[in-house]
C-alpha cells in the first residue's frame, strides 16, 4: 500500500473514529515484544489486563498450537464512500459478539501503521 492509499485509509477512519476498535491477541512469550513496539508506536502502555479484549494474552500453559503469532484485528463501519484500497484490505465481520462492525481487517503491517498515527488498542 503506498503512502497515499493509507493516507486516504486513515483519512476515511478518522472520520469514524467512534466506530473503530482494535484488538490485539498473543502467546505469552510474544508479550514483552508487543508491550515495548506498542509504547514505542503509540506513547501509550497497554492495558493493565491481559486476560480480556482488547489485549489478550494467551496463558503460559496454553497449547503450543492454539495461537502462532500477534495477531491484530480492526473492527469498523463501513459505508459506500470506502476508499479501495481499504476496503481490498477488510473481510466482511462475522465475529460473534462483534455484530456491530461490518468489517474487519487482519493485518499486523497496517494496524502497525495506524497505532503510528494515533490509534490505539479498544475503542478508538
Amino acid at each position: 500500500m503506498t503512502d497515499q492509499e493509507f493516507n486516504s485509509c486513515l483519512t476515511y477512519l478518522n472520520a469514524r473514529k467512534n466506530s473503530v476498535l482494535i484488538e490485539a491477541e498473543m502467546r505469552h512469550k510474544d508479550k514483552a515484544q508487543f508491550d515495548q513496539r506498542y509504547l514505542d508506536s503509540t506513547g501509550f502502555t497497554v492495558p493493565s489486563n491481559s486476560e480480556r479484549n482488547p489485549y489478550y494474552v494467551w496463558s503460559l500453559d496454553a497449547p503450543p498450537n492454539d495461537k502462532w503469532g500477534i495477531e491484530l484485528r480492526l473492527y469498523f463501519i463501513s459505508d459506500e464512500n470506502i476508499p479501495a484500497p481499504l476496503n481490498t484490505l477488510a473481510t466482511e465481520n462475522s465475529r460473534h459478539g462483534y455484530e456491530k462492525y461490518d468489517k474487519r481487517i487482519n493485518n499486523n503491517e497496517f494496524i502497525w501503521r495506524l497505532f503510528q498515527n494515533g490509534y490505539k488498542l479498544g475503542d478508538n
